[in-house]
């Protein structure tokens, strides 16, 4: 099966090699060089000094370890579709006094935005202890600008930037040290193109010292206790060594393609998606300035029916998605992210024209 859904994306087969490797103990001296070679590559991949935790586990852990570490009591979250939603979730089933800042799908968050909403709340008498935001948005392809957001959290220092980049880490420009990203998280099977499994997330010095503070983290999620383990460059708990093994490989091959140049074949991914949705009359489905590099949302528009292509796709072995929960049958979602290169998305679409070419010849 050849994926070009939003993830879980293409592996290398070089990479899958690596997940074959004899297991190793994960207290052993050559288990600590993988977890220091992994942490030293994410860093780089991030552009950040700050801390660096890896968790065998969904993003969604790192989003749910961002509010059991970080919030005292409220939180907000800027929802503009599924997975902003689920984050806004997890904060509420923890217990917190969760606020959601709704925006409609297919658009990112301005800065004036979330300053009248941080207003709002000073005017109540009570302030947020974090803002949690998805810079790419992987239920629309919908992708908001970071470094204005923090700007605007420069006016309100006890209110934490955490940031969701699973569908955007490794495929579209993220630099969290000068985006003052106080929590910065993503999972392997995306951009990174490895097999889903872990979670990853560079967490702030701030952060840290709010973490210090906060009661009932947990256990496995607690920061305190991931860092204690990077001291000794060891998880506090059993990890996945041959994810390590894969994900330093991969971090090698990244660096040797080069991240700007992995940014920029993204980049023309996407704009020959566009074109050629256009061609059929399919729109894109974010607003202008919105539009992801690594996940094209397409909306029906005026365009033939796509379903029927969908489904001879898969019949081919070829998966691309269709819209999510409301959007589907609405919108279909292309996935050009992680190993996928100009050719392999030229081929994809060509074979999509001839699908829909058969269904109006049928």
């Amino acid at each position: 099966m050849k994926l070009f859904i939003p993830g879980p994306t293409q592996v290398h087969p070089d990479i899958l090699a690596e997940m074959a490797r004899p297991a190793i103990g994960h207290r052993t001296p050559e288990c600590a060089e993988l977890w220091a070679a992994a942490r030293a590559g994410l860093g780089r991949l991030m552009f950040t000094q700050h801390e660096v935790f890896m968790l065998t586990a969904p993003a969604s852990a790192m989003m749910e370890a961002a509010v059991r570490n970080l919030v005292h009591e409220h939180s907000l979250h800027v929802v503009n579709g599924a997975f902003s939603n689920r984050w806004f979730e997890i904060a509420k089933s923890n217990g917190k006094q969760a606020v959601a800042v709704d925006v409609p799908w297919g658009q990112g968050i301005d800065a004036d935005c979330l300053r009248a909403a941080l207003e709002a709340a000073n005017a109540e008498g009570k302030s947020y202890d974090i803002v949690t935001v998805v810079h790419n948005e992987t239920s629309t392809g919908t992708v908001t600008p970071l470094p204005p957001l923090a700007e605007v959290l420069q006016d309100y220092p006890n209110t934490l930037l955490c940031v969701d980049a699973v569908s955007s880490m490794a495929g579209a420009e993220v630099r969290v040290d000068d985006w003052q990203l106080d929590v910065c998280l993503f999972g392997l099977q995306k951009c990174l193109a490895l097999p889903a499994g872990m979670a990853i997330a560079a967490v702030s010095p701030r952060a840290m010292q709010r973490a210090a503070e906060v009661e009932n983290r947990g256990w496995v999620l607690d920061f305190l206790r991931l860092a204690k383990g990077n001291e000794k460059e060891q998880s506090p708990t059993t990890p996945s060594t041959a994810h390590l093994y894969a994900l330093v490989a991969q971090l090698a091959r990244i660096e040797q393609e080069g991240l700007e140049n992995r940014w920029r074949r993204h980049s023309e991914m996407a704009a020959m998606t566009r074109q050629w949705a256009a061609g059929h009359g399919w729109l894109p489905f974010p607003q202008e300035g919105n539009r992801s590099n690594t996940v094209s949302c397409l909306a029906r528009g005026e365009g033939p029916d796509f379903v029927p292509a969908l489904n001879a796709l898969k019949a081919q072995g070829i998966l691309v998605s269709n819209g999510y929960g409301d959007l589907k049958g609405q919108t279909f979602r292309i996935g050009h992210m992680g190993e996928h290169t100009m050719d392999d998305l030229q081929d994809l679409l060509q074979r999509f024209d001839a699908a829909l070419n058969a269904e109006v010849q049928s």
